[in-house]
């Protein structure tokens, strides 16, 4: 016996309405994750490039002098501070400035790697 009136939806209609749509639901879900961590590797990239433009200024002014080799050793106890788990290379000959530093992503949330991030700068201010 069938109905040619028949209004709504049947059960597995409905089922996979709400498949397709909880489907959907996830992918935006992921798209906000991993737009989370872009975020913040771009902030944290951002406070490295600020931090490593900082030194290298302090060190052209102060060059070689007790006042830098003080500050220098603050800023890098203060750095982790700013920086998750921050390691910091810095030397210099005459007006060569070589910095290289090293953080942990905060989102290893979302990325189990857990891959840290570099910065390499160099720096000649002779000229």
């Amino acid at each position: 016996m069938f109905f040619h009136d028949q209004r709504g939806f049947s059960l597995i209609e409905l089922m996979i309405s709400l498949t397709i749509f909880a489907i959907g639901i996830l992918a935006v879900t992921r798209l906000q994750f991993l737009s989370f961590r872009i975020m913040n590797q771009g902030l944290l990239r951002t406070v490295a490039v600020e931090e490593a433009a900082n030194l290298l200024v302090r060190y052209r002014v102060l060059r070689q002098s007790e006042v830098f080799n003080a500050g220098f050793a603050q800023w890098q106890n203060e750095l982790p501070q700013k920086l998750p788990q921050a390691t910091v290379v810095f030397s210099a000959l005459g007006p060569v400035c070589t910095f290289h530093l090293k953080w942990q992503p905060l989102a290893t949330l979302f990325n189990p790697d857990g891959m840290p991030l570099d910065l390499i700068d160099e720096l000649d201010y002779s000229g």
